[in-house]
């Protein structure tokens, strides 16, 4: 995750917390907020269209949808000039019931191995646009890297049978799922350490420390051992 990603992430952060604890006279947060406007056709068919901040500049489709996953919408029907001909009412793509039995089940970031349980976005594993309904079985609650990962890094998401999610890297590459209404992966750092002492595997601060100090290599001596090794091995070594 790059610097400057931490950084606006950290201003999100910052601007959510102030409005959520802020002064009384910003109550609501309708004054602070950030407008993207994308055609129908650009949010539900990924055709060329508009696709931008409102006074600022054209964004990424999927940067939108990822957006549009859990925020306000706001429907707009405009003529060929772009005069608005009606305005619908602004309404939450995951309710507020919804978004309090999604935070219950999850508890935070359901990313294999991810810590992250405030400041989670709502996933909706088939994106509303598409079609997918807004319900709790095709939700998932993710943090923002992992989020972005999904939407502008190619990963898919599945629910298994058993109820657990399974991450698919755009590789075909699956991340270890998480087990049935947890949020944590299934091995934790103490069940590693327990197989790593059942197996007689000691993991210290110097186990990935090589014992090479920067002396010149003898090649007629390493390769006299691995000579000598080889035959050993093969019950047919010699002492001269």
């Amino acid at each position: 995750m790059s610097l400057g990603a931490r950084r606006a992430d950290a201003l999100v952060v910052i601007a959510e917390s102030f409005l959520a604890h802020g002064l009384a006279a910003l109550k609501g947060g309708d004054r602070h907020q950030i407008v993207v406007h994308i055609d129908e056709a650009t949010l539900k068919k990924r055709e060329s269209g508009t696709c931008e901040f409102e006074d600022g500049p054209s964004t990424a489709i999927e940067t939108a949808r990822r957006l549009a996953c859990d925020a306000s919408t706001v429907e707009m029907t405009e003529d060929e000039h772009g005069e608005p001909l009606n305005v619908g009412r602004k309404t939450r793509t995951i309710p507020p019931a919804l978004r309090r039995a999604l935070k219950s089940r999850d508890q935070g970031c359901v990313f294999p191995g991810c810590t992250h349980q405030r400041y989670v976005d709502g996933h909706h594993i088939e994106h509303w646009a598409d079609g997918g309904e807004t319900k709790l079985s095709n939700l998932v609650s993710l943090c923002r890297f992992h989020h972005r990962a999904v939407h502008e890094g190619g990963v898919r998401i599945e629910r298994c049978d058993d109820g657990a999610w399974r991450f698919v890297m755009k590789n075909g590459e699956s991340v270890s799922t998480c087990a049935p209404n947890h949020t944590r992966p299934m091995y934790t750092p103490s069940d590693i350490a327990k197989g790593n002492d059942e197996h007689g595997i000691r993991i210290t601060p110097n186990t990935g420390s090589t014992k090479w100090t920067g002396e010149q290599m003898d090649y007629d001596v390493a390769i006299d051992s691995l000579l000598y090794r080889t035959r050993r091995a093969a019950g047919t070594a010699t002492v001269s």
